[in-house]
């Protein structure tokens, strides 16, 4: 009994053993079954073969290839939750590059300030600061904006969920920096033009009022628009955490206020990190960044009269300098270069230089050459020079008006119509080290502001001088006053401002601004003006016809006689300047004057010199003797504007230039006159141009010549015209309505009705 006793206790013991051993490969399987594929290992069960192999356990637990499947698909979805998280969030995946681990959070909650987050005060922590210690920058954690929220719900007025508005956003890191832009920020503020925003983004924890009363500045009368953009604990922030920081204030600014252009100090008055990151964060954003150049706050204070639109053009205008240098003398051009070479380019990209010698070139001249860099700027001599030096091999005085002409508009043409425009300068002149702040000037906001584009129409450019005398050097030139201004309020606010800007239907050779658009139509003009006057002489009855009474002195080159026919036909008219003084931006030095050489040669015979007179026949009637027939006294010469002078300062009316519409226009024979009128006379001088020159005899009922943009096609026929250039009078009916035909003088029906064609055409004709 004893051993059946002890026998079935071991076979008890024996099963039991086995079972477990088993169960235990079931649910913990060995290192060596881990490597079999047999049946004993599906997915899903598992058979035990203990216990007389009658019963079968399903496994509970998921297998291991069950687990895979899952894993996969979950990973799966976390990566898709990352990538909308990723995206979804302004700004969160370029922080991240800049970040490494760091987590950026954004403290917009989109609801009310009771559900953010409330700003921590004092260190971060963990970080311990010595009493007396200065202040660590050894913080990298989470960004958060705690105070950038509500200054940006709070401006939503200004529109800037629109890409194109009125915002202008200065940034400011430095102390040092706030001091210098507040200023500038008050003073753009003050005109009301753009939405002003300023955003603090440095590391001291002073409180925007406190800023503010330091700088002696009050929020009611500078109105800008403040915001916070400084990160928690900002001032203990590491390097990359505040350049991060910066970038993404930048992105959370551009996200709801789309600012049209950046404006900084220069990057040697502010930190570092800031400038690298509103650098890298405006490429990006293709968002222009204005450094104002170091000490410079007051000659740039020019701009804040711009608007965002002329502010967002800044790096657009391009000038390009032609100077075509006399015979046999050298004191002129070496004192123009002198002038080019000690004027203010800082801040501003300064032109390129070409210099149009004669054949026979005084010594002095090439040797100053042989020395003269340009740009002049500090790097000149490691930078590429963009100085370009022509020579002729024939000399001038055996040319022609025509040749003269042709030869003088060869000398360049735009790259880009909208932003490449040339400055003209002849020898006599001499240049106020502010003349480039003053074409900028009048480029961005003629040519780039928000209305420019039309009311700036028709203007061809700008002249530095200020003329004496008329066209035909004889009859003085009174300028406007503001009480001849088109707006009364000139009057009224500026009486005893004594001159203003105006614009005079007449060209100058002096010192001129050419705007890139009309130089090509005046292009197009000579092309035709010269085709048909080929085409003329071929005809013997029109031979002695061809030659037409000169209006223009024969002191300016002929360039300006066939610009005024064109000024004439259209109505286009330039811009001269004044002065709150009797300071000028040019001066015109009549000690060492050379007549232009294609009018010396007739003056050389006389005097009975062995010349070679050109004998082709002239577009325009020759004097018989030197100009003028009686001489008169050279004015005297007005002192240049020094460079101790801020622009805004030198010019009327608190250095605003007036708006096109605003200004006072003469007519080139001195007469001021009104718009409407300037329009109506155009229109009255284009039909008689046309059949007198233009050969256009024909003109078809009910009909008028296409008016394109650019080109002066129009006022010319060869006969091989398209049916597509010609519009019918029906396509611009609507206008009559809305043109003053109120005038002193008769204006004939036919008259009327060409300039309407004038503006229909270019309406329909771009």
């Amino acid at each position: 009994m004893a051993g059946g006793h002890r026998s079935k206790q071991h076979g008890w013991l024996h099963s039991s053993l086995l079972r477990s051993t088993m169960l235990g490969k079931v649910f913990r399987p060995t290192d060596e079954e881990l490597g079999k594929k047999d049946d004993d290992h599906k997915p899903g069960a598992t058979s035990i073969r203990g216990g007389g192999g009658q019963g079968k356990v399903r496994n509970f637990f998921p297998s291991p290839h069950r687990w895979r499947r899952r894993r996969i698909l979950l990973t799966v979805v976390g990566i898709y939750l990352v990538y909308l998280l990723w995206t979804s969030t302004p700004e969160l995946s370029s922080l991240f590059e800049k970040s490494g681990s760091n987590v950026i959070t954004s403290a917009f909650t989109g609801g009310s300030s009771k559900t953010a987050d409330k700003e921590p005060i004092g260190a971060p922590p963990g970080l311990h600061i010595p009493p007396g210690g200065s202040t660590l920058n050894t913080f990298g954690g989470t960004i958060k904006f705690y105070r950038l929220a509500a200054s940006l719900q709070s401006a939503s007025h200004t529109h800037g969920y629109t890409t194109t508005n009125r915002n202008v956003l200065f940034a400011i890191s430095s102390l040092k920096s706030a001091a210098v832009m507040l200023p500038m920020i008050c003073e753009m503020s003050k005109w009301k033009r753009n939405w002003v925003h300023v955003a603090f983004m440095g590391r001291d924890d002073i409180p925007i009022d406190d800023l503010l009363d330091i700088n002696g500045v009050d929020r009611k009368t500078c109105p800008a628009i403040w915001h916070d953009a400084r990160p928690n604990y900002a001032e203990y922030s590491t390097e990359l955490r505040a350049e991060t920081s910066a970038m993404a204030a930048l992105g959370h600014l551009n996200t709801y206020q789309h600012p049209q252009v950046i404006i900084t100090n220069d990057a040697l008055e502010e930190d570092g990190f800031f400038t690298r990151a509103v650098r890298a964060r405006a490429k990006k954003l293709g968002t222009p960044v204005i450094e104002i150049p170091k000490d410079c706050s007051q000659d740039f204070m020019w701009i804040t009269r711009l608007d965002s639109g002329s502010l967002r053009s800044w790096y657009k205008p391009t000038v390009d300098i032609v100077i075509q240098a006399p015979s046999h003398s050298s004191g002129g051009i070496i004192r123009l270069l002198k002038s080019l070479r000690n004027a203010d380019y800082t801040g501003l990209q300064p032109p390129r230089l070409t210099i149009d010698l004669p054949s026979s070139v005084d010594e002095t001249v090439n040797q100053f050459l042989q020395t003269y860099h340009w740009p002049p700027t500090p790097h000149a001599l490691s930078s590429p020079t963009q100085l370009t030096i022509r020579r002729r091999i024939t000399p001038h005085h055996r040319e022609s008006q025509e040749e003269s002409t042709i030869r003088f508009l060869e000398t360049f043409y735009p790259t880009n119509t909208a932003n490449s425009h040339l400055l003209l300068l002849s020898p006599q002149v001499q240049l106020s080290p502010l003349y480039m702040h003053y074409l900028y000037y009048i480029l961005l906001e003629y040519k780039h502001s928000s209305y420019g584009d039309f009311d700036a129409f028709d203007l061809v450019g700008a002249s530095l001088s200020l003329p004496t005398t008329l066209l035909d050097a004889k009859t003085a030139l009174v300028p406007p006053k503001p009480r001849d201004m088109n707006d009364s309020r000139y009057q009224r606010l500026f009486a005893s401002t004594p001159n203003t800007q105006f614009l005079w239907q007449a060209p100058s050779s002096h010192a001129t601004l050419f705007f890139g658009d009309k130089w090509v139509e005046f292009h197009s003009f000579l092309s035709g003006r010269v085709r048909k006057g080929r085409q003329a002489r071929t005809d013997k009855k029109k031979k002695e016809e061809e030659a037409r009474a000169k209006i223009v002195a024969e002191d300016s080159p002929a360039w300006t006689e066939y610009l005024l026919e064109l000024l004439r036909a259209r109505g286009y008219a330039f811009l001269y300047p004044a002065t709150s003084s009797r300071e000028a931006f040019a001066t015109v030095h009549n000690e060492l004057f050379q007549g232009p050489p294609e009018f010396q040669a007739l003056n050389e015979e006389e005097e009975g010199e062995d010349v070679s007179p050109n004998t082709s026949p002239e577009a325009f009637q020759r004097v018989s003797k030197s100009w003028p027939s009686t001489p008169i006294p050279p004015p005297p010469e007005a002192p240049l504007i020094p460079h101790s002078r801020a622009l805004h300062t030198t010019l009327p009316f608190e250095g605003d230039l007036p708006e096109i519409p605003h200004l006072p226009v003469l007519l080139y024979t001195g007469e001021i006159t009104t718009p409407v009128k300037s329009s109506v006379m155009a229109a009255q001088y284009a039909d008689a141009f046309r059949e007198s020159v233009g050969g256009c005899t024909v003109v078809r009922e009910g009909k008028h010549r296409r008016v394109v943009v650019g080109s002066a096609d129009d006022l010319f026929c060869f006969g091989d015209e398209d049916e597509e250039e010609w519009i019918s009078d029906v396509e611009f009916s609507s206008v009559e309505s809305s043109v003053d035909v109120s005038v002193t003088a008769p204006v004939s029906s036919a008259a009327m009705s060409t300039t309407m064609s004038t503006v229909a055409g270019m309406a329909t004709g771009v």
